[in-house]
């Protein structure tokens, strides 16, 4: 006899009418049942923490990962904008089926009504992608960093959905959540496309899944930088490793992987004690003595941070040629703590590591582009071309003369190209004004990103966490200063923390990104009221502020780009 025919009528009798419990093969809640609920609630969250019991709430909160812990009161309004965001998007999650109403349960009445939340707006279709270098189209209505007009680029960031932009350096989110993986937000991993290769930024477990759910190419991944050794942003490493291997060319250089000491223990013991063979050549730079700002809870020593080295060179695919990077002896004066690659040639990219607060030594990186020559001015060039265009068929023997305009863009600006009829094309006179080369700062957890000021001052884009938002409408209760404070003791950043480090480096946009799993990407109110907290102390326009979510890709246009 089963068990639920002896005891559901005990259950039953001890505690009123339960919902039957749910056999293998029925089907979830449906949008109906969603919508049928907020209509016997009236939308009301007292009628809804009325209808049902706090287990039955905690359980459909788990459900959409909110937050479970609360009185009935506050874990009802969190439900009730779900279930709200659910039936306007036609999306309801796999749930426990909810029991109807009782039928004489009377309306209750609250002393002051809840506001009725404004439906959340859909999210953008997805946008083709132009065709290479092209000037990318205006964004959709609700995405964030939109174009505002025709003109400098440096105004506006666009927001790209899974398709690359056609930009030579943009950045895709694979993971903005933290912790753990979701089913809205993945671990923490950000990826930055420099030309044709991909550099990513930690490497949350569930990465290899985000890598094949975007236009990011496994293969093609020349670097990672892992900030730190907490789970969430490093657990995705080895098995990345294997994807890579399986699309990489077999000469291709080794990938370079950067991160704080005991990466290379941690790489050598995951990869020998799994047998893995399937990698592709690998070589592991160390950042040593990274400072423990957190004085409260210092880290523990690594027990293995003395591992072994293989027996041979090329054992379970690392290279020989792996740094140890101690600080910068001028560290206190410029801010560069750790310099992994000087840029020196026009359009070169340098590296620059910095430490910050959090519970366990951290740093943040800096990729910055050297100046680039000014663009050529073709208007001044063209007519000089022409005018000698027989000539240099006959004695350059060059069939097209148009062509020269690459030789011409090339000049420095004190060079010259001499024309058959005589007369000079000068760089100086030919090119445009020298171009500030872009910035992008990815910054790991942190609750005290300052020592990091000095090599992310004029950031182009700056990527800051925001872990934890102070958001009332949604059951949070203390105030801001006690929630801030707590943020803070756990090592992270709320959305007001993340804007005044963008108005201390003078950033042009700030992406919010390693949020709380209990922020869903979809609840458009939540979200706006976290981007607007941020941009308020950024002093930046809403347009280029956003919170991430899993596969946007934004493009970091040259500033001086003319675009329609």
């Amino acid at each position: 006899m089963s068990i639920n025919v002896v005891l559901w009528p005990l259950l039953a009798a001890w505690r009123g009418p339960l919902p039957a419990p749910q056999r293998a093969g029925e089907p979830q809640m449906s949008i109906k049942m969603t919508v049928s609920l907020l209509q016997k609630c009236n939308s009301d969250a007292a009628r809804l923490a009325k209808m049902l019991s706090k287990d039955q709430l905690k359980s459909e909160c788990e459900a959409r990962s909110l937050r479970v812990t609360g009185t009935k009161s506050e874990l009802a309004p969190r439900l009730l904008v779900a279930l709200q965001a659910e039936a306007e998007l036609g999306n309801a999650p796999p749930t426990a089926t909810l029991p109807p109403p009782p039928a004489d349960a009377p309306p209750r009445r609250t002393a002051v009504p809840l506001p009725r939340r404004p439906p959340p707006r859909a999210p953008p279709a997805p946008v083709e992608s132009p065709p290479p270098l092209a000037p990318p189209p205006p964004a959709a209505e609700a995405a964030p960093f939109t174009q505002s007009g025709a003109g400098n680029p440096a105004d506006s960031l666009e927001m790209w959905e899974s398709s690359s932009t056609g930009s030579d350096l943009e950045l895709t989110v694979l993971g903005s959540g933290a912790c753990n993986p979701s089913p809205t937000r993945g671990a923490s991993c950000l990826a930055l496309r420099v030309r044709d290769g991909y550099w990513l930024f930690d490497v949350g477990e569930g990465t290899q899944v985000q890598l094949q759910r975007c236009c990011v190419r496994p293969g093609k991944i020349d670097r990672i930088f892992v900030t730190h050794a907490h789970g969430d942003h490093c657990f995705g490493l080895p098995g990345l490793l294997c994807l890579i291997a399986r699309g990489r060319e077999q000469g291709a250089p080794p990938v370079q992987i950067c991160g704080p000491h005991g990466i290379r223990a941690f790489l050598r013991v995951a990869l020998s004690f799994t047998g893995t063979r399937m990698l592709p050549r690998y070589v592991v730079h160390e950042l040593h003595d990274i400072p423990d700002l957190n004085r409260r809870n210092p880290s523990t020593p690594l027990l293995m941070a003395k591992c072994a080295p293989p027996e041979r060179e090329t054992e379970w695919g690392e290279q020989p040629g792996g740094r140890d990077i101690p600080p910068s002896e001028t560290a206190q004066l410029d801010g560069s703590w750790w310099t992994l690659d000087e840029g020196t040639a026009d359009g070169a990219l340098s590296v620059k590591a910095a430490p910050l607060r959090h519970t366990v030594p951290c740093v943040g990186y800096a990729v910055a582009e050297s100046s680039k020559p000014g663009r050529l001015q073709p208007e001044l060039v063209m007519p000089h071309v022409m005018r000698n265009a027989d000539a240099i068929r006959a004695e350059w023997g060059v069939r097209d003369p148009r062509s020269l305009l690459k030789r011409v863009a090339a000049l420095g600006p004190s060079e010259r190209l001499v024309l058959p009829d005589g007369h000079a094309l000068v760089g100086s006179e030919v090119l445009g004004e020298a171009r500030k080369g872009r910035k992008v700062v990815v910054l790991g957890d942190c609750s005290d990103c300052s020592l990091a000021t000095p090599i992310a001052y004029g950031a182009d884009l700056l990527c800051h966490e925001a872990t934890n938002a102070y958001l009332p409408r949604w059951g949070d209760t203390g105030g801001f200063g006690r929630h801030e404070r707590d943020t803070i003791s756990h090592g992270h950043s709320t959305p007001q923390m993340a804007g005044r480090a963008a108005r201390a480096v003078g950033a042009r946009a700030l992406l919010l990104t390693h949020f709380s799993q209990r922020y869903l990407p979809h609840v458009t109110p939540m979200i706006d009221q976290i981007r607007e907290m941020a941009a308020g102390e950024a002093g930046l326009p809403l347009e280029r502020t956003h919170a991430a979510y899993d596969s946007l890709v934004v493009p970091i246009w040259q500033a001086d780009r003319e675009k329609s």
